[in-house]
């Protein structure tokens, strides 16, 4: 998940709209390094009271990124009254996500994520943790999402077929909201045992909503006490009850024996959570639901569109990418075996996600005193995880301002595991990878063989650090039909 502004502040009673306040922060690591203290990381000094934190609230990526190419791969810096390491180097992170991933654990920044998440899969540690993921992993076992192929490309059949309009009239449309619905109903066919796409309507603005109120900003309004009635606070609580709301619907549908036995609300209804011994309540499998929905589909819509503005921008990679379809595909849906055949499109992708991360941050809190690469990391300071710096990082990648997927090709193979980390690693990896790579390498193929999309030049785009790195303000695309070798109808309906 990501980060923008100064969310390092705690807002007051920080709920999900359940009377829930976050718990602590885990039992503490047991591999803690105990060399000495070791040394004080470089850094910028910034202000006597602020620090770097005036600069983060201009421009949290440029200020990451400059941080990682002025000091390197760990950058000790304040913000506001905290400590705060950035760590980009690979050795530095594949210490805090694998090597004594129990010393760095959920802190305050994921406080804020309880308004919309509560005590999920996301915003746990420890044993808490572990009995929330082994009832969803076996929905991401990659056998049983090969298998769920079909659903992926009947659904992106449905999405070219609502953009037939746009394509006859040239009509430039906004593509991130479709994209966005295009996930929900992935990720709830295969998951939920529902289509949450017939939800969208009232999700969509909860999604919005959300990127920015969970990110403790520092704003007044985040700031005052619940109970003042303000409008930010009618606002929040009425998305906190949209979203509770769908939810409860989704698991009373299956209480009811009306939702699918082969999903994973019906798993949780029908085991037990091994931390109290008692079946789980409503609130935690509401809290599960919520934390599949919101961090599921947002961070995988969010990589597809970034990874169909990039081609949109790159002839060269379209063409190429248009040969590789033609000579694999020839006009027809794919299926998840054709992908073994189509490196070039996975190359896009990776490189997609290495310059547009859609988790662009992964922040921590050190349990007890550390020492990572020589310098002393002390207990209580905040790790910012920062894939979206490591990716651009000059030292690590030629040109990394430019996209270029021949990086990601077999010759270049070699690179350090914790160069490339869209995903995170670790035990904490990300359980929805396998998914969101199908999910996206299918409907990208299945898009650029039915339509070529061209940016609307008068619509500029940048990344915005929100929860997930959102394209801002809009993706505003033309969409023009590609000539078919068979009917366009055909296409959709074999799928």
């Amino acid at each position: 998940m990501a980060i923008d502004n100064s969310a390092f502040g705690t807002a007051p009673e920080d709920r999900d709209g359940e009377g829930m306040t976050a718990a602590g922060t885990g039992r503490a690591a047991t591999a803690t390094a105990e060399a000495g203290r070791g040394r004080t990381a470089p850094g910028p000094t910034g202000g006597v009271l602020f620090g770097a934190l005036s600069e983060f609230k201009k421009d949290t990526l440029r200020l990451l990124t400059e941080m990682q190419r002025r000091y390197g791969g760990i950058v000790r810096m304040k913000m506001g009254p905290y400590l705060v390491h950035q760590v980009t180097g690979p050795e530095y992170v594949k210490h805090v996500l694998q090597n004594n991933p129990h010393n760095y654990v959920r802190g305050r920044f994921y406080r804020g994520f309880n308004l919309f998440f509560g005590r999920g899969m996301l915003t746990t540690d420890g044993a808490e943790w572990r009995a929330r993921r082994a009832v969803s992993q076996p929905f991401f076992h990659r056998q049983r999402l090969r298998a769920g192929g079909p659903v992926i490309t009947d659904t992106v059949s449905d999405l070219l077929r609502s953009w037939e309009e746009p394509a006859r009239t040239g009509q430039p449309i906004d593509i991130t909201d479709d994209l966005m619905r295009l996930a929900m109903g992935v990720l709830g066919r295969l998951l939920y045992g529902v289509d949450l796409r017939d939800y969208a309507d009232r999700l969509l603005p909860v999604v919005r909503f959300s990127l920015k109120a969970m990110i403790i900003t520092g704003e007044i309004e985040q700031m005052l006490p619940r109970w003042i009635p303000t409008r930010y606070q009618r606002q929040l609580r009425r998305y906190q009850n949209v979203l509770n709301g769908v939810m409860d619907e989704i698991i009373d549908l299956h209480r009811a024996g009306k939702g699918s036995p082969d999903s994973v609300v019906s798993a949780l209804l029908a085991s037990t959570n091994p931390v109290t011994g008692k079946p789980w309540t409503q609130r935690e499998i509401r809290a599960e639901l919520k934390t599949l929905f919101l961090a599921g589909h947002e961070t995988t819509g969010c990589a597809l569109t970034w990874t169909l503005y990039a081609i949109a921008q790159h002839a060269d990679v379209r063409r190429n990418l248009d040969e590789e379809l033609a000579r694999v595909l020839g006009g027809r849906v794919p299926t998840v075996a054709d992908l073994d055949n189509m490196p070039y499109l996975r190359q896009v992708v990776d490189e997609s996600l290495r310059m547009y991360p859609p988790i662009w941050l992964f922040p921590r809190d050190a349990v007890q005193d550390d020492v990572i690469g020589g310098y002393h990391i002390p207990a209580g300071s905040t790790i910012l995880v920062t894939p979206y710096a490591a990716h651009h990082n000059d030292a690590t990648w030629e040109n990394p301002e430019a996209f270029d997927p021949e990086r990601f090709c077999p010759a270049h193979k070699g690179r350090d595991r914790y160069a490339y980390f869209p995903f995170g690693g670790g035990a904490r990896k990300c359980i929805g990878m396998d998914l969101a790579l199908l999910e996206i390498q299918l409907a990208v193929a299945m898009i650029c063989q039915r339509y070529r999309l061209s940016l609307v030049a008068s619509h500029p785009v940048h990344p915005a650090a929100l929860v997930s790195l959102r394209p801002q303000p809009k993706v505003f695309m033309k969409i023009s039909p590609v000539e078919q070798t068979q009917p366009a109808e055909e296409l959709a309906s074999r799928s």
